[in-house]
């Protein structure tokens, strides 16, 4: 494992966070499963404890998992080795789990119907709009195209982000293209809205816990509306940080 412990150093010196992630997949890629899982859990561990190259090779490590980079099957090779392994940090990003809550069709919530009317691609149009009203009401809308259109969109803010991030009920893929915006997947407060929404997927909402302050994974940590492997996970990441035994 010694080349394996230099490669959050090789991550850490590429700035763009999209090559960085590229980067991270073909290194674990390169990995045998077992030295990959390890590797995955090690950068988890570090970043909890403050070290900024294992941050950053953290970071693109989670953006390769949730951008499709990562390939199916390495995912499954990579969570069998750390459920042999019983790492627990590696497995929270490779949780297969669906979400505390599913979207269901007789529960709609919010529905703005004059949206609703209109074709995917009208809706799609719309998202490039200057007319910051209307890009607030994009921000609810439940297909994952959309959203990842709005979110390209300069004259989206962190606003509509949080509405997107934050309404429930929603599907899994809405929030996957959230995590995945360039603009937005570093925000915090995004990050957190992800992590509390129990419409998010386990292994995402794992992901999102990575930058949120004590208090914030405490919050995560005592919601009973989650399921108990994101619960877990902010409590472990809180041991991390006190210096206890993760």
């Amino acid at each position: 494992m010694k080349a394996a412990a230099a490669l959050p150093r090789v991550l850490a010196a590429i700035d763009d966070l999209e090559l960085r992630a590229h980067k991270a997949t073909e290194l674990l890629a390169s990995l045998t499963p077992e030295e990959a899982a390890r590797a995955l859990g090690d950068w988890v561990r570090g970043a909890a404890l403050g070290h900024a190259d294992h941050s950053r090779a953290a970071e693109a490590a989670q953006r390769g998992l949730h951008a499709g980079l990562v390939p199916a099957e390495l995912q499954e090779e990579l969570r069998a080795a750390a459920l042999h392994a019983k790492d627990d940090q590696a497995l929270s990003l490779l949780c297969p789990q669906p979400a505390a809550r599913t979207f269901d069709r007789g529960e709609p919530g919010y529905v703005d119907r004059e949206m609703t009317s209109r074709t995917l691609g009208e809706r799609k149009q719309l998202a490039r709009s200057l007319d910051r009203d209307l890009l607030a009401r994009l921000a609810h809308d439940r297909d994952p195209e959309v959203l990842r259109q709005l979110l390209e969109n300069p004259r989206v803010t962190e606003r509509e982000a949080l509405i997107a991030a934050s309404r429930r009920p929603t599907h899994g893929a809405v929030l996957e293209q959230i995590f995945r915006s360039r603009r937005f997947s570093s925000n915090r407060r995004v990050r957190k809205a992800l992590a509390l929404n129990p419409y998010c997927p386990p292994a995402l909402a794992a992901a999102a816990l990575s930058l949120l302050t004590g208090p914030e994974l405490r919050e995560v940590a005592q919601d009973s509306h989650l399921r108990d492997e994101v619960r877990g996970h902010a409590e472990r990441l809180l041991a991390l940080r006190a210096g206890k035994e993760g």
